[in-house]
C-alpha cells in the first residue's frame, strides 16, 4: 500500500506588502496561479439516483435549480480549454454523469477538439448497464479513467452509505460485466477505479483488499465536510478528529462550472453560494483571472480563510488516503464475498 498525506499548497501570489525578498522567495520556491485553470469540472446536466450520506446533494437538490448544459455553452467552454491546454476535462460536477443521455457524444466532442485532455469521469456505478458500457467503450478509449464509487463491501454498510435505493448485488454486476466487455474487446481504457470514502460506517480497509484480489485498483479517500455542508459528520468519521482543509489546492488549479455557465468556488458548493462568474456573460479565463477569483486566493494564501465561508467552514478528517493498484490482471467475475484479508502497511 501507498500512503499519501494531504499536501500543503504550493501556490503564491504576490500580496501587498510583500517586499522584494519575499516576491523572489515565491517565485523561486512556490507555483505562481496558472493563467487558465489545469483541470476543469463541468456539470453536463443535474440530477443523481443516490443519496449518499457524505454529500450534501440530498440536502440541497429540491432548493437547487434544474437543468441541462446547452450544447452551444458546452462547445464553448471546450473549444477554450483547447487553446490553453487544459490536460483534464471531467464533465460530471455534483452528478451522476450518466443520467446525461448526451454524455458520450459530449465526451467524443472533448476527444476531437482538446486531444490532449484526459478525460475523467466518476459513477455511482448502479447505470453501468448494457448499453452504456457498449456505448462507453464504443469511444475507443474516449474516457481515460473511470472511477466507480462503491462503498464498501458489505451490503448493509453500502445501503446505509449510498442510501437512494442503491443495491450492492446490481453494482457488483455492472462493474463484473464492464470488466468483462474489457477483456473480451481487449480495451485498455478506461482504467478503471473503485473508490470510496473512508468513514466508520464502512470498512475501507478490508475493501481494498477485496477489490485488489479481485484485480482491480482500488482507493479510498479522506471523509471531507465539504464545506460545512454535510453536518454532523464527525458522527461517522472514523477518526472522530477533524482539522481545517488548510492544504487545499482546487482554488488554484481547478474550475467548476455549473449547467447554467456558473462558475462557482468548488465542487462542494452545491447552493452556489460564491459565484466566481459565468462563462455565458464572459470567457473562462477572464472569470478565472477576474476580481472574486484573485480576491479568494489572496485571503486563503495570507491565512485569511475564515473569511471565504466555504473554506472556512472545510474540514477534512485525519486519516490518511490510500491507494492500492492491482498486481495481477483483471479477472473475468468478480464475486460478492467477503474475503478474509489482513491489511499490510
Amino acid at each position: 500500500m501507498r500512503y499519501r498525506t494531504p499536501k500543503i499548497s504550493r501556490h503564491a501570489m504576490v500580496l501587498p506588502g510583500d517586499g522584494l525578498l519575499e516576491r523572489w522567495k515565491k517565485r523561486l520556491t512556490r507555483r505562481p496561479v496558472p493563467i487558465f485553470p489545469r483541470t476543469l469540472q463541468i456539470q453536463t446536466r443535474t440530477g443523481c439516483n443516490a443519496d449518499c450520506i457524505f454529500c450534501p446533494y440530498g440536502a440541497t437538490a429540491d432548493t437547487q435549480p434544474r437543468g441541462t448544459m446547452e450544447w452551444a455553452l458546452f462547445r464553448k467552454i471546450i473549444d477554450e480549454s483547447a487553446r490553453y491546454r487544459v490536460r483534464r476535462v471531467s464533465p460530471y460536477l455534483m452528478n451522476e454523469p450518466f443520467v446525461d443521455r448526451e454524455i458520450f457524444e459530449k465526451i467524443a466532442y472533448i476527444n476531437r477538439v482538446n486531444r490532449r485532455a484526459r478525460v475523467t469521469l466518476t459513477t455511482n456505478g448502479s447505470l453501468l448497464t448494457a448499453r452504456v458500457v457498449e456505448r462507453l467503450l464504443d469511444l475507443g478509449g474516449g474516457v481515460h479513467e473511470l472511477a466507480i464509487s462503491v462503498q464498501g463491501i458489505e451490503p448493509e454498510a453500502y445501503a446505509r452509505t449510498m442510501r437512494g435505493g442503491m443495491d450492492l448485488h446490481r453494482t457488483l454486476a455492472n462493474v463484473d460485466h464492464l470488466v468483462r466487455e474489457m477483456r473480451r474487446r481487449r480495451a485498455r481504457r478506461p482504467a478503471l477505479w473503485i473508490t470510496m470514502v473512508d468513514t466508520g460506517i464502512i470498512d475501507a480497509r478490508r475493501a481494498v483488499e477485496y477489490w485488489r484480489g479481485r484485480g482491480l485498483n482500488a482507493r479510498y479517500t479522506r471523509l471531507e465536510n465539504r464545506g460545512g455542508n454535510v453536518r454532523e459528520v464527525e458522527g461517522f468519521s472514523r477518526s472522530r478528529k477533524m482539522d481545517v482543509f488548510s492544504g487545499c489546492t482546487r482554488l488554484f488549479k481547478q474550475a467548476y462550472i455549473r449547467f447554467n455557465g456558473d462558475v462557482v468556488l468548488c465542487c462542494t458548493d452545491y447552493e452556489a453560494r460564491i459565484v466566481l462568474g459565468n462563462v455565458r456573460e464572459s470567457s473562462l479565463h477572464e472569470v478565472w483571472n477576474g476580481a472574486v477569483a484573485v480576491s479568494l486566493r489572496a485571503k486563503f494564501l495570507s491565512g485569511r480563510i475564515g473569511e471565504i465561508p466555504l473554506c472556512g467552514a472545510c474540514k477534512v478528517d485525519c486519516e490518511r488516503e490510500v491507494e492500492v493498484r492491482a498486481p495481477r490482471p483483471v479477472p473475468v467475475t468478480l464475486p460478492l464475498r467477503r474475503p478474509a484479508v489482513r491489511l499490510r502497511s
